[in-house]
Order: structure tokens, then C-alpha cells, then sequence
């Protein structure tokens, strides 16, 4: 599974493009929390959690094509499977042949499958590249681009994991959790398919599909806390620090997948360094010390794992 970093109040362009971390086969996805009223809280909460329904963010954007599409599309299936993924995965690419023979047997239920790249915006480049990678796969569902409204993208920027899967009934609601990995075995596969059975039955739909989540694995939850605590440090000083990404995405750097986000940022703010006034250029190397030792501790857990 391809892991990102998640800077709050960042675009989701400078997110998807610059702050990506290695791929990690087995290992859990890293969900970070966001802080809210001083208390963190889950970045992708259950849909059933105190007992409400979460529906899936109201949106408009355009699928590959150039048709308009908005949540209204989900009214028209049974349920709907929405694949989140960007051109820079390579478990994502790599599963889309598996998806686009599991759409035909979506398509007999009523269902479908479409995938959402949360990478492309209005950025032409990258929508002739996520075309081509489609192509290739001989990949025939829909896929979209959603626009930059705050909801939506704010949703798409809590999605740590990719790829991610997520069901939506035809009146907009997630169904169970998010499937975090490729879902390209036929187990999986085969999970889904019930759930769609249930839900076009009226049963009651099980939560989940088998992966690894924080039920499962504590370190998790831990994981989450160090993200949220990460996140905070970004918040607390938001214009020194989007000085900085605004600067990496001026540039259009990209960030090594094998070196470590910390030292990935400290090479950044050193080239940025005439962009700071005294107290920021030592209010930034302050946080860039806090963010070492909590990605520190990250590692430390990911070698756990």
C-alpha cells in the first residue's frame, strides 16, 4: 500500500505531489487524526459511529471524459465502489486490472465500480499521464476528478492509505469502513459482492472487509496520535509553513521515496532559508526538531509491524 503525509491546510495538489512516503506491502495504512475542540478524533471515522450514517461528501467535478458528475451519480446503482488512487502508486496501477474484471461482476449486481484520482485537479499534465496509465491497464470504469470544494477535499485529504476502497448505497451513505489496500484478491472480492447482496436485500450489512485496522493493531491508534500531534505543529505556525510548501510546489520538488519525510523537510527549509525572517527561520527549525522525533517514533512502530 502507498502511504502520504497529511499537512493540514495545505493543497491537496502540494500534499499528493510532494509528501509521499514509501510503500509498505504488509503494513497497516497510517491514519492521522485531526484536532477538533482540543480532542482528536478519527480522520475516518466509522460510518456508524454514535449510531449516525456518514454520507459521502457532496461534490462536483468531471469524469475523464469531460461529462460533469456530482453525488447525484450514486442514486443511479444499487451501490457504488469508489477506488481512491493517484498516479504515483504503483499498488494502485497495479490492481486496476483485478478492478476492471471485478466491475463486470459489480455491474450484474446493479453496482459499479469508479475510480476518484485525488491527484490530478485541474492540472492537464497529470490528467494525460492518469490517462495513460489507464490505457494501459485496459481499465474501461469511470473515472473522476473531483473539484476543490473544502468538503470533499477534506475527506480526500484524510485518506493516509492508498489504495482505498469505500461502498456507497444509492442515497449517498457509506457503507461499513474503508478498505485500506488493493482489494484485488478474490476474497476480498468476494466480501464485497456480499455486502451488496445484503444491502439490495435490506439485511444488515457487515461493518467491514477483512484487512488490518486498528482493531487489530494497536500501534495504530498510537500512529494516529503521533500524526495528530505532527499535524498540530503545522497549524500552530500555518503561515511559516505554508510559506515553505508553497515554496516546494513553486519549485515542483519531489520527495525521494527513500529518504525519510523529516530530512526531506529539513533539505527544504535549509534551500527556503532567505524565504524566513529570523524568528521564523527559528520558529520552523524549532518544529523541525519536535516533527524528527515524532517521526522517529513512527518508524520505530512501522519496523514493529
Amino acid at each position: 500500500m502507498k502511504t502520504k503525509k497529511k499537512i493540514v491546510s495545505v493543497l491537496l495538489a502540494v500534499l499528493m505531489t510532494v509528501l509521499l512516503a514509501a510503500c509498505g506491502n504488509a503494513s497497516p495504512t497510517q491514519q492521522p487524526s485531526t484536532k477538533e475542540n482540543g480532542n482528536a478524533t478519527p480522520a475516518q471515522p466509522s460510518t456508524e459511529e454514535n449510531g449516525k450514517v456518514e454520507a459521502f461528501p457532496k461534490f462536483k467535478g468531471k469524469d475523464f471524459d469531460g461529462n460533469d458528475v456530482d453525488e447525484s451519480l450514486f442514486s443511479k446503482n444499487e451501490a457504488t465502489l469508489v477506488n481512491f488512487w493517484f498516479n504515483g502508486c504503483s499498488a494502485c496501477v497495479n490492481e486496476m486490472p483485478a478492478l476492471e474484471k471485478f466491475n463486470a461482476k459489480l455491474r450484474e449486481k446493479g453496482a459499479e465500480l469508479i475510480g476518484i484520482n485525488v491527484e490530478v485537479g485541474d492540472d492537464e499534465k497529470a490528467l494525460a499521464a492518469a490517462k495513460e496509465i489507464l490505457a494501459k491497464q485496459g481499465v474501461t470504469y469511470r473515472n473522476l476528478v473531483i473539484d476543490n470544494n473544502q468538503e470533499a477535499r477534506s475527506y480526500m485529504a484524510n485518506i493516509l492509505g492508498f489504495p482505498t476502497t469505500i461502498l456507497v448505497d444509492k442515497k449517498g451513505n457509506i457503507i461499513g469502513q474503508p478498505i485500506m489496500g488493493s482489494i484485488e484478491d478474490e476474497k476480498k472480492m468476494d466480501q464485497i459482492l456480499k455486502m451488496i447482496d445484503d444491502l439490495k436485500a435490506g439485511k444488515e450489512v457487515s461493518s467491514s472487509v477483512d484487512s488490518k485496522d486498528s482493531n487489530m493493531d494497536p500501534s495504530i491508534d498510537e500512529t494516529k496520535a503521533l500524526l495528530a500531534e505532527e499535524n498540530n505543529i503545522f497549524l500552530q505556525h500555518k503561515e511559516i509553513w505554508d510559506k515553505l510548501f508553497a515554496k516546494i510546489q513553486k519549485d515542483k520538488v519531489q520527495q525521494d521515496e527513500n529518504t525519510p519525510y523529516a530530512e526531506f523537510l529539513k533539505a527544504q527549509i535549509e534551500k527556503a532559508k532567505d524565504s524566513f525572517s529570523e524568528e521564523e527561520w527559528k520558529t520552523i527549525n524549532e518544529d523541525l526538531k519536535k516533527i524528527e522525533e515524532i517521526e522517529a517514533k513512527i518508524q520505530k512502530l512501522n519496523k514493529q509491524n
